[in-house]
């Protein structure tokens, strides 16, 4: 009788789990695409940001000028900050980066000694138009006169037709898209202070806080709405199981049993059914997602995948073991009052 006990318990939560495992699948595969998508707007520059469309439409005096733009330097060292400077429109296919401490993942990090340098290296960006005529024949036609590239790097995500990357030197900065890695008001203020002492005026802003990133994405916050949705159908249907059994809880503690025996019994038991139901979930998931995609699942993929298996079976677990010790120690509290 126990034996088929735990057989229709393990059943039960396999069943279960399945759909559970699916949809934390689905959640954790949209949570990548959402941060996939995010880093393509800002350039793979990490926590929050801000990005200022800034235009010259004045003349300043270049002492001041040049006055400003090294405060702005050392603020963005001072603060820990990183700045991008991307062209659009007529501009030369370029950007430009002032990345103190390495933010960056696809920029070379600097010496202090290139931070202060009047010239600054040129990185060609891997699989463009400059870096296969600098391959095949020496020449970069889209790079200024007389500019020899210092290399090639893999170029970020979002970077559309931009050819190559420069450090921040002496050179006036130009009109384009400020991408900075803060959203604290005073910083974008003191920023724009040093921008406008430099000719530029701003004509936007927007700032891409990481949650509100995550709030904002439609696919992501469906996938956390279906996968609540399911574990709250999951704890309804654990809870009338559980609750079928609380005079056999009853019976058991009344001979004797602790809460905590109970407890473990069950929820050690029942490991079999929720990894085997997560598991068979995550997995319909990759093919799910394959077949739809029509797309060959990579490394990375059966990551992501085992990542979900980890987060379904740890979540059902908990859930499971909290269901169980509120229905065991409610049963066990009414046999002591009785």
């Amino acid at each position: 009788m126990l034996v088929n006990q735990r057989l229709s318990m393990n059943y039960r939560l396999a069943f279960s789990s399945l759909f559970l495992g699916v949809l934390t699948a689905f959640m954790v595969w949209s949570l990548q695409w959402a941060l996939e998508s995010r880093k393509e707007a800002t350039f793979e520059m990490p926590g929050n940001i801000t990005v200022l469309r800034m235009v010259e439409d004045r003349m300043v005096i270049a002492d001041d000028a040049g006055s400003a733009q090294e405060e702005l330097k050392a603020y963005i060292y001072d603060r820990s900050l990183a700045l991008v400077i991307s062209s659009y429109g007529d501009g030369r296919p370029k950007m430009l980066v002032y990345d103190p401490h390495g933010a960056l993942p696809w920029f070379p990090r600097a010496s202090s000694v290139d931070l202060y340098s009047a010239t600054s290296a040129v990185y060609l960006f891997r699989g463009s138009f400059s870096e296969r005529r600098w391959s095949e024949s020496g020449t970069t036609p889209l790079l200024p006169k007389g500019v020899v590239p210092e290399g090639v790097i893999s170029a970020p995500r979002g970077v559309g037709n931009h050819q190559y990357s420069r450090r921040i030197g002496w050179d006036p900065l130009p009109s384009g898209n400020y991408t900075i890695n803060t959203i604290d008001l005073t910083q974008v203020r003191h920023i724009l202070g040093l921008l406008q002492r430099m000719g530029l005026t701003e004509q936007g802003a927007q700032m891409h806080p990481l949650v509100m990133d995550m709030i904002l994405n439609p696919l992501f916050v469906v996938t956390v709405l279906l996968l609540v949705l399911s574990h709250t159908c999951a704890v309804g249907y654990w809870w009338l199981y559980l609750h079928g059994r609380a005079h056999e809880f009853g019976v058991r503690s009344r001979c004797g049993a602790r809460p905590t025996d109970l407890l473990w019994e069950n929820v050690v038991g029942g490991l079999p059914g929720l990894v085997t139901g997560s598991v068979a979930g995550v997995i319909l998931s990759g093919f799910l997602v394959a077949a739809i995609g029509q797309v060959t699942l990579t490394p990375g993929n059966f990551q992501t995948l085992a990542g979900s298996v980890v987060i379904a079976v740890v979540v059902g677990t908990v859930t499971w073991s909290t269901i169980l010790y509120i229905v065991i120690r409610s049963r066990y509290e009414v046999n002591l009052n009785a």
